[in-house]
């Protein structure tokens, strides 16, 4: 049975001009491009397809002048790129078309299968014929455009060399050394004083208060059992320390990522990172924890495919610890109950030329963070760099809403980026000061810092 396949094409043209002058020998050849998609609206990636070109004559239902086919493969974007010109012939010759002489029509047959069966077709007006093929035919060059502004000054020259250091002036004659006076008699030891009185009882620790030893009743310290208390009238048998108070709050050593790695750490410890404004515990066999996340929320980015306008999101993220990839989440600010996306997960920093390894589809119905459940199968590196593409998964007018950041506030991943899809080149456009609204988590089984909060 033949597989059914939805067919996106974007058509750019240019040419190839013979730089020596227009003749009836110069090659002409139009750029063609087509995106490949299947029912589901999935890519047809990396596959070999068919293709037939012909140009039509005053209508779509127009007199064949030119035909040609191709065959040729579509790259990791689903995209298949050839040239009109430079197929195999079947009937007609550019070089005998005579471009003023319009309209004229694209016809274009497809074999997704990369044979001659061809079960795609579609047929669009070439609205504007290029210079090019208008002037191959004998037509008139426009007048000289006005000339650009003029451009920017040149990058400012090196600064020289320093010049050598003069010479050292004469130093002055070193002053004489005075006479070492004599030492003088120890004078005589004076007499013991008397013993001071002891401050405090029951446990209370001594402190200098002004000069004067003294005790707090509230200060104490069980030297038998080692437990100690702050703020109580009595010592918690329970508690190794014990802090009561109404008026202040017990504060963490804060300290940046650089100054926390230089510990030497041990489990249980706790600090406040101020790099990233987080409570941080040493923990051992931690299970599922965050390794990657950014919580700005500044502005909102629309997901969607009318089947013209294609529009989706990757976010490119760097794991804090090695462990087997669990959920990944995303913050939704708007949505149409029911709206289908699909999640895919690479490996590599640069979407659309990374390492498939694998998808998940959802049916989103709620909004603020939503969770996309991976099978634990994906171990993620600390040493690598992912990716994950948000994209629609069917055809249709409604659009979603997902939050990220602004460049002001910057995103809080400081080895991710948010990119958007550009579907008139096919390429994806970094914004490298922004991220995505997400947390990836991850299953860690070692012993390392995590977020506390």
């Amino acid at each position: 049975m033949k597989h059914l396949y939805r067919f996106y094409l974007a058509l750019f043209l240019f040419f190839i001009l013979d730089l020596n002058g227009l003749n009836a020998q110069s090659p002409l050849k139009i750029s063609y491009q087509s995106v490949i998609r299947d029912a589901a609206g999935k890519l047809v990636i990396n596959q070999s397809a068919g293709i037939k070109i012909s140009l039509l004559s005053g209508s779509p239902a127009g007199n064949v002048v030119y035909a040609e086919t191709h065959t040729t493969s579509t790259n990791a974007n689903g995209l298949a790129s050839l040239e009109i010109g430079a197929g195999s012939i079947l009937s007609g010759s550019m070089e005998e078309i005579d471009w003023a002489d319009g309209p004229y029509f694209i016809k274009t047959e497809t074999d997704p299968d990369g044979g001659t069966d061809y079960s795609i077709s579609g047929t669009s007006e070439l609205l504007s014929v290029p210079y090019a093929l208008y002037a191959a035919n004998g037509g008139v060059q426009g007048p000289q455009g006005i000339p650009g502004p003029p451009g920017s000054p040149g990058p400012k020259g090196d600064i020289g060399e320093i010049g050598e250091r003069g010479p050292e002036g004469i130093k002055g004659d070193k002053g004489d050394k005075g006479d070492k006076g004599d030492k003088g008699d120890i004078g005589p030891e004076g007499p013991e004083g008397d013993p001071g009185p002891v401050a405090g009882s029951d446990k209370q620790i001594i402190y200098n208060d002004t000069g004067e030893g003294e005790g707090d009743p509230e200060f104490l310290f069980d030297q038998e059992s080692n437990h100690m208390t702050l703020g109580a009238a009595t010592i918690n048998p329970d508690a190794a320390l014990e802090i009561q108070s109404v008026s202040g709050a017990l504060l963490l050593p804060r300290m940046s990522t650089q100054q926390r790695n230089m510990l030497n750490a041990s489990e249980g410890m706790l600090i406040y990172n101020i790099d990233v404004q987080k409570f941080q515990g040493f923990v051992g066999d931690s299970g599922t924890t965050t390794v990657a996340m950014s919580e700005v929320s500044a502005a909102t980015y629309f997901i969607g495919n009318d089947g013209v306008n294609v529009d989706y999101v990757a976010q490119t993220f760097q794991p804090q610890f090695t462990g087997l990839l669990q959920t990944f989440e995303f913050n939704v600010s708007s949505l149409s109950p029911g709206y289908q996306l699909t999640i895919e997960l690479y490996e590599g920093s640069i979407p659309g030329a990374g390492n498939y390894l694998g998808q998940q589809n959802i049916s989103l119905n709620s909004l603020a963070w939503t969770t996309v459940t991976f099978p634990p199968t994906f171990m993620l590196s600390s040493e690598i760099v992912y990716h994950f593409i948000i994209r629609p998964t069917v055809v249709s007018n409604e659009f979603i809403g997902v939050l990220r950041s602004n460049s002001s506030p910057e995103g809080e991943h400081s080895g991710g980026t948010l990119f958007s899809y550009n579907s008139t080149s096919g390429t994806f456009n970094p914004s490298a000061l922004d991220d995505l609204d997400f947390r990836v988590k991850s299953f860690i089984n070692t012993q390392g810092w995590v977020d506390l909060h």
